[in-house]
């Protein structure tokens, strides 16, 4: 049981270290299109948000979301869902976003929540791969 315990708190420090660039706290759509550009990451840098993303993503989003979209989004591998298997955490819109960006939807908001509240959408590594070209600044990847 002790081996269990220090391999466990071995395990969660590896994982907090892994992860040390997420933010600390985002920034809204709507701050960022205002120009609150900046987040800070949990290793206290500071990391601007590239503004043809911003306009991007808020000429995509629902004008009613924008300030709920919270900046950068967060993608995490997850292992559990097979190989290669990311998911976007956040609020729906952000899964809107992200699926937006990529193509992979032709929905309206309204029909796609409707369609899709409760549900997970998963990426896999050629979709984060497309995805971080497009997005470089305003995704971030996070280690589960």
């Amino acid at each position: 049981m002790l081996f269990d315990d220090k391999l466990s708190k071995i395990l969660k420090h590896e994982i907090l270290e892994i992860n040390s660039h997420l933010p600390t706290k985002r920034v809204s759509l709507s701050a960022a299109f205002d120009g609150k550009t900046e987040y800070i990451r949990r290793d206290n840098s500071k990391v601007s948000i590239d503004q043809k993303e911003i306009e991007l993503l808020n000429s995509l989003c629902p004008p009613i979301k924008r300030k709920s979209v919270l900046l950068p989004i967060i993608i995490v591998r997850r292992r559990n869902l097979g190989a290669g298997a990311y998911v976007i955490t956040g609020e729906l819109v952000e899964q809107y976003l992200v699926l937006k960006v990529l193509g992979k939807i032709e929905d309206d908001w309204i029909s796609f929540k409707d369609s899709n509240e409760g549900k997970l959408s998963i990426l896999y590594k050629p979709e984060l791969t497309e995805l971080r070209k497009k997005l470089p600044t305003s995704t971030v990847l996070g280690f589960s």
